[in-house]
């Protein structure tokens, strides 16, 4: 969760994501949707040698 936090500093793509997860949930769960997101991204990034693509993180 703290790189989320980290994520969302000064990245206003970002926060969009998470005012739209915010319309669904909670603010602590949005948060931890977050976070759960970053952190299968991270794990598909490592698994197939592929670069952070952020456009595709966002928008999916």
């Amino acid at each position: 969760s703290e790189a989320a936090v980290l994520y969302l500093r000064g990245n206003p793509g970002a926060q969009k994501l998470l005012q739209r997860f915010q319309k669904r949930m909670s603010k602590a769960k949005a948060l931890s949707a977050l976070a759960h997101k970053l952190g299968r991204a991270v794990y598909f990034m490592l698994k197939n040698e592929k670069v952070f693509d952020e456009q595709r993180f966002l928008t999916s």
